[in-house]
């Protein structure tokens, strides 16, 4: 036992919640549920007091078959998940992918990120590695989520150029429109790229000077400039793909203007192996992200002083156009990959500067111990045995409670490692229930439970 440790010294996990125990510290605790992990907390006077009750063995829920294997089910949760989630927070709109690539988790909810932002997006990455196969097939779960639109639908609401050096500037601002030309007398621009709800701009860093100068407008403006004509814009995502910036253009501010940047990289050996054993070219997996709207993103706040932190890293890197973007990118990012607002803003450096400098945001938002329980967290997923589970939760609620008490970590901190803890116990394979144990525990349960009519005598 911890001598610090002012809780009860039994882990929270092994009681219902509501159970109320006298802590090490003399006072008494209650067991509460946090973002579905159970914590002691100290019982707040006029608060009623829930009476102790007998520990009673969850009773779980049997495996479901997803279509790539069977879920595991945490003895915390009883509600079977068909589907991976990547998304937790309750967004209003949920988007549900079904794809055929591997790992590609990341670069979902980057679109996801650019869509809720309305923000463009730079994908980067060697010839290969699907970069546009992924847009589309986000663009998919979105435009067809009741699955009755026509291919012909589906072309009509994106637009797609491929770019090299011959590439003319007219692919983007169009072209006249010569059947109202010749039936109307009239001089109009047909642009695709003004009417496309999505739009992909592939190998931009081949594209001309004159296409860069037209993108820029349909890029931060949302409109398209032709000598006396402004067209308005429809997309509601716009990404652009490239194999690599050029090394003598990374300064050049039109590639400032994708505040969106990520590397999409190639499979890993050991992951194409997974691959092949999950069907290959057979492979499917199905996800489900959150995609907030603005008033979701408004609703959540961000401290100042954690803003000066970011700024502290940030100011140096980005201009002031690329600053005033932050809070609103960080609340998102909070929404789309389920983490607290401490982690969200290191993720928004990572994205919008770079790995080293969300690496030395992240030590000046984390305190030492924080790092610690962190730590403790994340070895959670090397344990083998639902024991060894118990015993290191319970270490990790002492430290946290210790914490706690001596105000040395706040509540959005707790709640990020009560967050992460929640994802890996609900995945963790040393909880998962194989059937044949499941299908005894059922059975020794409907023998305690049948009545005595049925009662052999």
């Amino acid at each position: 036992m911890n001598i610090n440790r002012p809780s009860p010294s039994i882990s929270a996990t092994s009681r219902p919640p509501g159970t109320v125990m006298t802590g090490n510290d003399g006072n008494p605790w209650v067991i509460r549920e946090f973002n579905g992990v159970q914590r002691w907390v100290k019982h707040q006077p006029g608060k009623p007091i829930a009476i102790q009750r007998p520990i009673v063995p969850p009773v779980p829920a049997p495996p479901v078959q997803t279509t790539m294997s069977s879920t595991p089910i945490s003895q915390n949760t009883v509600k079977p998940r068909t589907v991976k989630s990547i998304s937790k927070k309750s967004a209003q709109e949920v988007r549900t992918i079904e794809t055929s690539l591997i790992n590609k988790e990341e670069v979902f909810r980057m679109l996801a990120l650019a869509e809720s932002s309305g923000l463009p997006c730079l994908l980067v990455g060697e010839p290969g590695v699907a970069k546009t196969k992924t847009v589309i097939e986000y663009a998919k779960a979105w435009m067809n989520k009741d699955g009755k639109m026509s291919a012909q639908d589906f072309a009509q609401k994106i637009y797609i150029l491929e770019t090299d050096e011959g590439t003319k500037a007219s692919e983007i601002k169009g072209m006249p429109d010569l059947s109202k030309l010749f039936t109307e007398n009239k001089y109009e621009l047909s642009a695709p790229i003004a009417d496309a709800e999505i739009v992909i701009i592939n190998e931009v860093d081949k594209a001309s000077s004159a296409i860069r100068n037209a993108m820029l407008g349909v890029m931060n403006e949302k409109f398209l400039f032709n000598g006396k004509f402004k067209i308005p814009c429809k997309w509601k995502l716009f990404i652009a793909t490239c194999n690599e910036i050029p090394k003598d253009e990374q300064d050049s501010p039109f590639w400032d203007r994708f505040m969106l940047k990520m590397t999409v990289n190639r499979v890993s050996a050991g992951d194409m192996v997974k691959y092949y054993t999950k069907g290959a070219r057979d492979y499917k997996e199905k996800f489900t992200i959150g995609v907030p709207n603005l008033t979701e993103i408004d609703s959540l706040e961000i401290p100042v002083n954690k803003l000066e932190k970011y700024l502290e890293v940030g100011y140096q890197h980005s201009s002031d156009r690329t600053l005033t973007f932050v809070p609103r990118l960080a609340k998102a990012v909070s929404y789309i990959w389920d983490i607290s607002v401490d982690k969200a803003l290191v993720k928004t450096a990572q994205i919008m500067i770079g790995q080293n400098a969300g690496s030395d945001l992240q030590n000046k938002l984390m305190t030492p111990e924080v790092k610690a329980v962190m730590s403790k967290v994340e070895m959670l997923h090397s344990y083998t045995t639902n024991e060894q589970l118990e015993l290191s939760i319970a270490d990790i609620e002492s430290l946290i409670n210790t914490y706690v008490s001596r105000n040395i970590m706040d509540e959005t901190q707790v709640e990020e490692i009560e967050m992460s803890m929640r994802y890996i116990l609900s995945n963790h394979p040393a909880r998962q229930v194989k059937t044949d144990d499941f299908d005894a525990m059922m059975a020794a349960q409907d023998e305690v439970n049948a009545p005595d009519s049925m009662m052999p005598f």
